[in-house]
């Protein structure tokens, strides 16, 4: 067993909330016991082997971005430009840019090359302090493409040195950028592969639902599919127009409906009594100019994760931290409500029981952080772990 002592304050994300001078037991790759230091008990004190002196710092779960999509190639960066100076995101599309940019360029890269790359940046995820990250596919738009996309996901999963991945199958992202395709035709043929995705280590059905993308219809016919064959379904819903996503996450009682950028309260007030956690993603709502309707939500009681988004078009964040801090900031969330919406938030969001608290028989997944205090997320814009902990092996110091 391993003890972590002298921590200054732990950030538990349970009811004990922070607890001071505290010291948490590592049993393997769970915790056995955290409470105040000297209050250990004495049958676990006997069996530590290893002890690691946290400096009177910071610790928490390890954090969880409940929103991303590593894998492609290419860069966009010309449609970065052209979005600060004023373009929208559907006039960026027509100029050539947007998801098909990179569909196109994701499909010339070898899976080989860009499973290298996807693993590599997936890396860096521990150096804001995300020991999980949910990872979508969605830049191949094609059959083989998309479940290779979904194997090589499922295959960095199992990799010690990454954060831990929950495979999300996002084949329905856009209308492929083939000369023949049509969204009618396209929309069934992703309902047809959603056993394969499945089969190749997929948890999730996300369905880009807007205006431009999949309708209501579509999505609804997709994700129904997608329970069928045990994917459990989430939304990309109401992030360029108020088309219904939010409404239909509601009905299928998805896991998540993310962005919500035009949300409104009935909405907020829907997703809440349909338990649908609503995942945020607060660079994004920068980049785009546009706010989810954070103060509705937290009124009604729905639970709100966070996500980076991290894509090569809109936002190409990989740390939590600075999420954190972007959450206060411009949600106006408080530092407390931010970090638990990074970490029990984006459990909850990914479906997941067994971590996203600092807890007895939760995962030792942890991050010491180089401060005193919680506020320092909303101070520093990026704060850094100082040791991770993911499985209780220390992976990044």
């Amino acid at each position: 067993m391993k003890r972590l002592r002298n921590i200054g304050r732990l950030f538990t994300g349970t009811p004990a909330a922070v607890i001071e001078d505290a010291s948490v037991i590592l049993d393997g790759e769970e915790i056995a016991w955290c409470g105040k230091q000297r209050d250990e008990p004495r049958e676990l004190m006997e069996a530590v082997t290893d002890e690691h002196d946290c400096g009177g710092g910071l610790l928490t779960a390890g954090l969880i971005d409940a929103h991303t999509h590593p894998v492609y190639a290419g860069d966009r960066m010309a449609e970065v430009a052209m979005r600060s100076a004023g373009a929208s995101y559907e006039e960026v599309a027509k100029a050539g840019g947007g998801i098909r940019a990179t569909v196109s360029a994701t499909r010339a890269e070898s899976m080989a090359a860009l499973e290298e790359a996807t693993a590599r940046r997936l890396w860096s995820w521990l150096e804001g302090g995300a020991t999980t990250v949910e990872a979508k596919t969605g830049y191949h738009l094609q059959r083989e493409g998309e479940l290779d996309a979904t194997r090589m996901l499922a295959r960095l999963g199992t990799r010690r040195d990454l954060p831990r991945i929950e495979v999300t199958f996002l084949a329905a992202h856009a209308l492929p950028p083939d000369r023949r395709a049509r969204m009618s035709t396209y929309s069934k043929q992703v309902s047809e592969w959603c056993g394969d995705a499945y089969m190749a280590g997929a948890r999730f059905c996300d369905v880009f639902c807007d205006r431009g993308y999949f309708s209501v219809a579509q999505s609804r016919s997709i994700l129904k599919a997608a329970m069928k064959e045990r994917l459990i379904p989430r939304l990309h819903a109401d992030e360029l127009e108020r088309t219904g996503g939010s409404r239909l996450a509601a009905e299928l009682h998805a896991v998540s409906a993310d962005h919500l950028l035009r949300a409104n309260r009935g909405d907020a007030i829907a997703l809440a009594r349909a338990g649908v956690v609503a995942t945020l993603a607060p660079g994004t709502a920068l980049s785009i100019g546009r706010l989810p309707p954070v103060k509705d939500l937290i009124d009604a009681g729905a639970v709100i994760a966070l996500g980076t988004d991290h894509n090569p078009g809109t936002s190409g964040i990989t740390s939590m931290s600075v999420v954190v801090a972007l959450a206060v900031a411009v949600f106006k969330m408080s530092v407390e409500r931010a970090l638990l919406a990074a970490t029990l938030g984006g459990a909850l969001s990914l479906s997941r029981s067994d971590r996203g608290v600092v807890a007895a028989h939760k995962l030792a997944d942890l991050a010491l952080w180089d401060a005193e205090h919680e506020g320092a997320f909303a101070w520093a814009y990026g704060l850094k772990p100082r040791v991770v902990w993911l499985r209780g092996t220390q992976v990044f110091a």
